[in-house]
């Protein structure tokens, strides 16, 4: 080893393998392979939910899981406001016409009779406390046990069941849902604990990160990705190294020239070239950026508690997608269990409507004013003739409600937008599952992408999201470390070069 030192060219030598010992120590002092090895699992994980196709109609749905929230939120308990408010808008329109509440409700019967009877099914969770009662019923006059009028209608009216039990178990945990708690907004910490403000932390916090960073996730995404980086710098170092100590080796013999220092020269141009070509100067540093935004989504606390809330919108949207449309058959079922009712105790329909609406006056009003299509028609119409009847104009009278009313209005005005959009979101043309090929337009749709494949992003990764936020060098170092590193192979090798044309 001494002889290997003992001319300059191969001590010159010695330097270029300690410049290599120097880049593979740091491969394994920062830990790079293990880190960006998690960094690659993250975006190749992530990289379908940060299409533009997909955040745009996740951007979307969620705006419309916001406006059903807003319908929702009103109507289903007293907390929410809508049913305490129903007597104040019948109020105020019986003063400002000089009617009786009689003649009020007769005018809102023929001008909105879907309106009039959800108006009366509130607050929606009292629904929930009926059916216990409603079932005991129907086993009474029908000559069944409980059981089998809950099986009967599980199979044969599935519609209605899924609202009505979804229903249920959505009114329970509106306001407190399960397995939530340590979920908080990403400003100030704010906690999440009801589904309103659930659909805040995705409206608000999640879903603008992942607009505002989808091009670096798309860019550090392309060029291979950040995985191959660790080998590429440990190849690159085990061959300086090899490279010197060989080189030395033959230095001390006299046996090295100036084609050796071009391969050094030569690395260094590779590097360059990598380096730029494969842009690490913006790639890296909006990868470091995407990870200092994306680090608290990733926490476990909040990453834990969406996905246990995500249960609950699939309980809201459960409820909602059979009575939201004709299309969702809650409706159609609901003559037809009339029908069945009445034939099976000898009544008629009527008959069976009446005694239903004694035993369980709010089921009965829901079921009268599904689908809530129908609510959402007869919102101009309804507001049409208060301003014509009140001799105000359309904003008048929806500054009055909003004044008065805040909480109906809010529900009432929602309605048409989420109504609409149901069955085909707006803004969710060309959204597609994971899979490429199964469409995402539907309400019911959407949940199952959130469910199946964007939060299961968050839980799987975590913990590699984890290792790759961490450490001592943050990810936009590499690009300069890289750079310099390349810049002293060319001008140490380009040095020598000089040195050996100098000496021959």
């Amino acid at each position: 080893m001494r002889e290997w030192l003992s001319t300059g060219a191969s001590r010159a030598w010695f330097g270029v393998a300690l410049a290599g010992l120097l880049v593979v120590a740091l491969v394994f002092a920062l830990m790079l392979l293990p880190r960006l090895g998690a960094g690659q699992r993250v975006i190749d994980a992530a990289e379908p939910a940060f299409t533009d196709a997909r955040v745009d109609g996740t951007r979307a749905g969620v705006f419309t899981i916001s406006q059903y929230v807003d319908v929702a939120d009103p109507l289903l308990t007293r907390r929410g406001g809508g049913s305490e408010e129903v007597a104040q808008f019948v109020g105020y329109v019986q003063r400002k016409l000089g009617l009786s509440r009689e003649q009020v409700r007769k005018i809102l019967r023929r001008e909105a009779p879907h309106f009039e009877a959800l108006t009366r099914a509130l607050p929606l969770d009292g629904v929930a406390a009926e059916i216990p009662r409603l079932t005991a019923y129907l086993a009474t006059i029908m000559g069944m046990t409980e059981e089998d009028v809950a099986a009967t209608l599980e199979r044969d009216f599935p519609r209605i069941s899924q609202s009505l039990t979804a229903l249920a178990t959505t009114s329970e945990a509106w306001y407190d849902v399960p397995g939530i708690g340590g979920l908080t907004r990403l400003s100030r910490d704010k906690p999440v604990r009801t589904l309103p403000g659930l659909r805040k932390y995705l409206r608000d916090d999640v879903v603008p990160l992942m607009v505002a960073h989808r091009q670096d996730v798309q860019s550090v995404a392309g060029s291979g990705g950040i995985g191959y980086i660790p080998f590429m710098l440990l190849a690159l170092g085990g061959g300086l190294l090899a490279l010197g100590l060989w080189q030395a080796r033959r230095a001390a013999d006299g046996l090295t020239g100036m084609l050796s220092w071009g391969l050094v020269c030569a690395a260094g141009v590779l590097l360059t070239l990598v380096v730029v070509a494969a842009q690490y100067f913006p790639r890296l540093g909006g990868a470091q950026e995407a990870i200092v935004a994306l680090e608290p989504v990733f926490a476990e606390e909040r990453v834990r508690g969406l996905a246990n809330g995500a249960d609950t919108i699939r309980d809201a949207i459960a409820f909602g997608t059979p009575i939201m449309t004709p299309a969702g058959g809650a409706a159609g079922e609901t003559r037809r269990l009339y029908r069945f009712v009445a034939q099976r105790t000898g009544r008629t329909s009527d008959d069976v409507r009446g005694a239903l609406r004694r035993r369980a006056p709010q089921t009965t009003a829901l079921l009268g004013a599904i689908p809530l299509t129908e609510v959402a028609k007869e919102v101009p119409r309804l507001l049409a003739y208060l301003r014509k009847a009140l001799r105000m104009s359309r904003s008048e009278v929806v500054a009055a409600l909003r004044r008065r009313t805040p909480a109906l209005t809010q529900a009432l005005l929602a309605t048409p937008d989420v109504a609409r959009g149901w069955n085909d979101i707006p803004g969710t043309a060309g959204m597609t599952r994971f899979d490429g090929v199964t469409p995402v337009r539907t309400m019911p749709e959407l949940d199952a992408y959130l469910r199946e494949d964007l939060v299961p992003v968050l839980v799987e990764e975590r913990e590699d999201f984890e290792t790759f936020a961490s450490g001592r060098l943050s990810v936009d170092t590499l690009a300069p470390v890289l750079l310099v590193t390349a810049l002293f192979l060319m001008a140490y090798g380009g040095l020598m070069m000089q040195l050996v044309v100098r000496r021959l």
